[in-house]
């Protein structure tokens, strides 16, 4: 998925804006992580209130799967008009994180990329001899593009001249850059590389600086030429972090100058158990969860873990991990103040399939109207309690004299009137 809409025409326009009014990139990062959480909190209140709703009606739906076990087609039916009736949607957790995701992907996609850090534009050049020369072609530009930001704030979209191309043995290239957007500085001289498909190490090439790259291909096969776009800001140092676009991975970790990159990995760890802690929720008895639910509880319980584990070997920016423990801050946060908000899950009334919604008057407790007739039940009895008026009627109740007549006080709408109690008087 392109997310470069988003990129260029928000991301990186408001990351500048913060940094001029800061003076810092590492406040910019902090300050449009914040914005962008914002941005998509309706989002995110929708998904947990979804996921409460969700987890308060797993009780009905294990019974109801249980009772129709034997029943798929009828099963179907009946969880259609449950989900109908307490307006319930299955989706309803998952669709809202799947719009947002495009918005948390293109700012993860500003942050590993230039002012942050280098990035490559990579040409794929595929070299033929003499006798495979009708097939030699180049295309305009390259297909992968890269951001440059200037000292001075501007931003600019920039690709290769010429793009992927298949060239005759021997023949000469001149690669160069060019910008789609924005301007670039003059005498712009990005750094260069070129190597064999096979290379396992790109990265140990010694790059060259040039404004126009010069290459002559003599040998057939696949190879690569990469522009190495720079980012201003990777040596930028903010607060304990000495390097915003610094990166470091694996036993590099331990050594003093990347404590802080190491700090932050395990504060994202524990930031991110914090914000699943308060998404799950209240913990359900073993034998309240089915094999399913106690496998997706178990793989919740591993994933903080596995996941910073992981980051101990993919090579980010400090900058990167800045933004992670931010956006999971405050991702902890607005599920606190959602859950905090909500009603408590055993006071919400369910509503079974085929039926409405309860009232107190069908809720199977008393109630009592302002005459003083109490009703037991919704088809029981009916007692009136004598609170020293009569009735409005101005007819008492009708009720079984103490003479032995059998009067049946399951009559609905029956009613009772009971003796006021009398006060003892005080010696």
């Amino acid at each position: 998925m392109n997310f470069d809409l988003l990129i260029y025409y928000f991301m990186l326009p408001m990351l500048e804006f913060f940094a001029k009014v800061t003076h810092s990139y590492g406040w910019a990062i902090i300050l449009l992580t914040l914005l962008v959480r914002m941005i998509v909190w309706p989002l995110v209140a929708k998904s947990t209130r979804s996921m409460q709703a969700m987890s308060r009606l797993q009780p009905k739906l294990k019974a109801m799967q249980e009772k129709y076990k034997d029943d798929k087609e009828q099963l179907a039916i009946q969880m259609a008009e449950f989900y109908k009736v307490n307006k319930m949607n299955p989706m309803g957790g998952c669709l809202p994180t799947l719009i947002q995701l495009p918005v948390l992907f293109a700012l993860f996609g500003t942050f590993t990329a230039p002012p942050f850090g280098d990035k490559p534009i990579d040409v794929k050049i595929n070299v033929v001899q003499q006798a495979q020369s009708k097939d030699a072609h180049r295309n305009e530009t390259s297909g992968p593009n890269s951001p440059y930001v200037s000292r001075e704030g501007t931003t600019a979209k920039v690709v290769v001249f010429p793009g992927d191309c298949t060239v005759v043995q021997g023949e000469s290239v001149d690669f160069s850059t060019r910008t789609l957007m924005g301007p670039l500085p003059p005498n712009f001289a990005p750094e260069w590389k070129v190597f064999p498909k096979d290379t396992k190490e790109p990265a140990l090439i010694h790059p060259v600086p040039a404004e126009v790259y010069h290459v002559q291909f003599n040998n057939p096969g696949e190879w690569h030429v990469q522009a190495i776009i720079p980012g201003i800001a990777k040596a930028e140092p903010f607060g304990f972090i000495n390097s915003l676009g610094k990166v470091a991975k694996g036993a590099d970790l331990l050594k003093p100058t990347n404590l802080d990159s190491l700090a932050l990995i395990l504060l994202f760890g524990f930031t991110m158990y914090l914000s699943q802690k308060f998404t799950v929720g209240p913990k359900a008895a073993d034998g309240e969860m089915d094999e399913q639910q106690k496998v997706q509880r178990d793989t919740m319980k591993m994933m903080p873990v596995t996941v910073t584990v992981m980051f101990f070997f993919i090579p980010l920016p400090t900058g990167v991990y800045l933004y992670m423990v931010v956006s999971n801050v405050m991702q902890t946060l607005q599920t606190w103040l959602i859950m905090r908000s909500a009603p408590p899950v055993e006071d919400l009334p369910l509503t079974p399939p085929g039926g409405s919604s309860p009232s107190k008057s069908d809720s199977g407790l008393p109630s009592r109207s302002s005459d003083g007739t109490v009703t037991m039940s919704p088809k029981g009895n009916s007692y009136s309690v004598d609170n020293g008026k009569e009735p409005s009627n101005g007819k008492k109740p009708n009720v079984a004299a103490s003479t032995g007549d059998e009067t049946s006080l399951d009559d609905p709408g029956q009613k009772l009137k009971l003796p006021k109690k009398k006060k003892k008087k005080k010696a």
